[in-house]
């Protein structure tokens, strides 16, 4: 008789999934909030860009802790475990871009466009007077986006970019961990 326990079955890819978007959503909302803060303090553009650069680093760990968890996965499974994690990362910071922008900030898409008007009425030069006049078309047309247009372009743009981070994460995290079995 054996003494050994018996293995724990692992996790389901979506539980995993869900998991590491835990994590990437802790990570997209502090994302938001620096470009928000980064529009009053300028300084904050150098952690947005920190932590952007961060990511990918972030997704191979999380996708590599969860290969290692269920004995190696295959290119599929790992790929598709990242683009669920960031499917399901970006659900919590679009509900708080929604808010914000929906009940605390309510003009601050509005005070953007004015702010770049502003600036580019500043530069004095024909493309940049052609840029603020179709800017300010835009907003006396009514045509600024929405925080729920916002909302859904944030779960939109991380699909996006979930996809190809994870299409890059994938090959090292089948070395790594092909290498780590075989120690």
């Amino acid at each position: 008789m054996s003494d050994t326990p018996p293995a724990r079955p692992s996790r389901s890819i979506a539980s995993r999934a869900a998991k590491n978007g835990v994590y990437l959503s802790a990570c997209i909302c502090a994302l938001l909030l620096l470009w928000g803060v980064m529009t009053a303090f300028p300084v904050a553009g150098l952690a947005l860009w920190m932590l952007s650069l961060a990511m990918p680093f972030i997704l191979y760990r999380l996708l590599r802790d969860s290969s290692l968890e269920c004995g190696g996965l295959s290119f599929a499974e790992i790929w598709a475990e990242g683009i669920a994690s960031f499917f399901l990362g970006s659900l919590v910071p679009a509900v708080v871009a929604y808010a914000l922008l929906r009940f605390a900030f309510p003009t601050f898409i509005a005070d953007q466009v004015h702010m770049a008007v502003a600036s580019l009425e500043n530069m004095e030069t024909p493309q940049a007077a052609a840029l603020a006049d179709s800017l300010e078309a835009i907003y006396a047309k009514g045509a600024l986006p929405s925080a729920a247009d916002v909302a859904a372009n944030i779960i939109s743009f991380n699909i996006v970019a979930g996809t190809f981070l994870s299409l890059l994460a994938t090959p090292f995290v089948k070395l790594r961990t092909r290498n780590a079995r075989t120690k």
